[in-house]
C-alpha cells in the first residue's frame, strides 16, 4: 500500500509540475519554436524568464572572477595604471579593459516609451542572431577587433556589450562570454 500511494504521489507531482512550464513569462502561451528566431517579437516567444535588468548595476554583472575569465584583468605590470573591476560611466553602463588588447563597454537600455515594438526586436536587428543562454542575442562586427553584442532580456530592457579584442578568438566571441557572465549574475526577480 506504500509503494501505491508513492507512486500516486509522484505521479500527480509529475503532472502538476509538466502543466508549469506550459506557460511563457507574461502568461502568453509558451516559446514559440514554429516562430523564426528573427520574428519573435516578446520574451514570452523563449523559454527564458524576463530579466529584472532595471534592479541590475552594471559593473555588478561581471564580477571579479568574471574579469580575470574574460581576461579584462590587467597584466601585473599594470595594475596601478587599470584597477580591478568596472569603471561605472553612468548608473546604466559600466567599462572594463586590460590596458593592453580587451575592453567591454556594458551598457542597459530601455527601449523608448513610444517605441511600440518590443526590447527584442533591438537585439535581433543584426545580420548575425543567435541565442545566449536562452536569450536572442545579435552580433555586429565592426571591424576585425571589435563587435557589438546585443542581447533582449525582457520586452522593455536590452543590453549591448561593445567589445574591443586583439585575441584570436575575436571580439564577438569575447561579448558572447561577457553576455553569459552577465546573465548569470543578474539579480533575482
Amino acid at each position: 500500500m506504500r509503494v501505491t500511494s508513492a507512486a500516486g504521489l509522484a505521479i500527480a507531482l509529475m503532472v502538476v509540475l509538466s502543466g508549469c512550464g506550459s506557460e511563457g513569462g507574461s502568461g502568453a502561451a509558451g516559446p514559440d519554436r514554429d516562430v523564426p528566431l528573427k520574428e519573435r517579437t516578446s520574451i514570452a516567444q523563449f523559454d527564458v524568464p524576463p530579466l529584472p535588468v532595471e534592479k541590475a548595476k552594471p559593473c555588478d554583472l561581471i564580477r571579479p572572477e568574471g574579469e580575470e575569465e574574460l581576461g579584462l584583468v590587467p597584466p601585473d605590470s599594470m595594475r596601478a595604471w587599470a584597477p580591478r573591476g568596472g569603471m561605472a560611466q553612468t548608473p546604466t553602463s559600466c567599462f572594463w579593459h586590460n590596458r593592453v588588447s580587451e575592453a567591454v563597454d556594458l551598457r542597459v537600455h530601455r527601449k523608448p516609451e513610444n517605441d511600440k515594438d518590443s526590447a527584442i526586436r533591438f537585439a535581433l536587428m543584426d545580420e548575425h542572431v543567435d541565442l545566449i543562454m536562452g536569450y536572442p542575442a545579435g552580433m555586429l562586427p565592426i571591424s576585425s577587433y571589435s563587435c557589438t553584442v546585443t542581447v533582449g532580456v525582457s520586452d522593455t530592457h536590452y543590453l549591448t556589450f561593445q567589445v574591443q579584442s586583439r585575441n584570436r578568438a575575436g571580439a564577438c566571441a569575447l561579448g558572447v562570454r561577457a553576455a553569459q557572465e552577465a546573465l548569470r549574475n543578474m539579480p533575482a526577480r
